[in-house]
C-alpha cells in the first residue's frame, strides 16, 4: 500500500480540516525525506496515516486504549489526546492491512519522538510539527522548520526544547518518551550538522 491508497481509505473517516493538515504533513515530509535522502515510499506513508484518529474525542481514545490494554502513562491519561498515534498505529494495521513496522513504529510514537528513530520517522515527526498552517499560528516554529534544512535531528530537538519550555511555562508535564528522546538526541550530538546525505 502506498500513501495515496492510503488517503483513499482514510478520506471518508476525515474531517476536511485533518485531511487538510495531513496533506500539508505530506507534502512537507516529501521536500524533507528527498532532501536528506531518506526512504521517500515509508516517510509519505507515515505521514499520511499519522493522524488517522486525531479527531476522536479524548475520552474515546481513553477508552479505546484501556478496552485494548496498552499501557497508559499518567501524563497521556490526563491528555488522552496524545493516545492517537499508538491507537492509529493498531487500527491502520488491522483495518487497512499496513504491515511496514517501521511505519507503524514512526505513527506510534509521532506526538513524543521516540529514542531510536531513523531518519524516516523524524522527517515525517519534524512535518508534523513545522507545517505551514501551524507555522501561520506559532511563527516561532519557523526558525525550527529553517533548521529541517540541514538536519532534521537538530529540528527535532529544538522542537522538543521548544515544547519543554512551553510546557513549563504552563505547568504541564511531556510525556516520558519526549524527553527519552530529547536526551537521545543530544547524545547523539544533534547540536551540529546532520550526519544524512543531503
Amino acid at each position: 500500500m502506498d500513501d495515496r491508497a492510503l488517503r483513499q481509505l482514510m478520506l471518508p473517516e476525515l474531517p476536511a480540516s485533518m485531511a487538510a493538515h495531513i496533506d500539508r504533513v505530506v507534502e512537507l515530509a516529501d521536500h524533507l525525506a528527498r532532501r536528506h535522502g531518506a526512504d521517500l515510499a515509508s516517510v509519505r506513508l507515515a505521514a499520511q496515516g499519522h493522524d488517522l484518529l486525531r479527531p476522536i474525542p479524548p475520552a474515546d481514545l481513553l477508552a479505546r486504549a484501556e478496552a485494548r490494554g496498552l499501557t497508559i502513562d499518567p501524563v497521556e491519561r490526563g491528555a488522552p489526546v496524545l493516545l492517537h498515534g499508538p491507537l492509529a498505529a493498531l487500527e491502520l494495521a488491522e483495518r487497512f492491512g499496513l504491515e511496514d513496522r517501521a511505519v507503524l513504529r514512526a505513527i506510534r510514537w509521532h506526538t513524543p519522538g521516540h529514542p531510536d528513530f531513523p531518519i524516516e520517522a523524524w522527517a515525517m515527526f519534524v512535518a508534523d510539527k513545522v507545517e505551514p498552517e501551524k507555522i501561520r499560528r506559532t511563527p516561532a516554529l519557523q526558525a525550527i522548520r529553517d533548521l529541517a534544512e540541514d538536519s532534521l535531528e537538530r529540528a527535532a530537538l529544538a522542537f522538543l526544547d521548544f515544547r519543554l519550555a512551553e510546557a513549563e511555562s504552563r505547568g504541564e508535564q511531556v510525556q516520558p518518551m519526549a524527553a527519552r528522546a530529547r536526551e537521545a538526541l543530544l547524545q547523539a550530538g544533534s547540536r551540529g550538522p546532520s550526519s544524512v546525505a543531503q
